[in-house]
């Protein structure tokens, strides 16, 4: 059975059997509201794809997390980046 299922089995047999814990169960199975998200803090990759493509031509030996400590992005975006993930 499925979650809307049970909980329509539940409410029924809270109604039958006159059980008020039954249909306060069913009202437990339904989703949560969602919280709000984290705010974003790095800068968004359209705005640094440039520069970090750059500064790796310019250095290839220069270590992802040190671009992007430079750039205020993650060294994932760095590397997604640089591996032709990111666009």
């Amino acid at each position: 059975m499925r979650i809307p299922d049970v909980q329509h089995r539940l409410r029924e047999l809270a109604s039958e059997h006159n059980i008020a814990e039954l249909a306060k169960l069913a009202d437990e199975l339904g989703r949560r509201r969602s919280k709000a998200r984290a705010p974003t803090h790095s800068v968004p990759i359209k705005f640094v794809r440039d520069k970090i493509i750059a500064a790796h031509r310019a250095n290839p030996d220069l270590p992802y997390a040190r671009i992007a400590a430079a750039l205020n992005v993650n060294p994932g975006r760095v590397s997604e980046t640089l591996n032709g993930f990111r666009r």
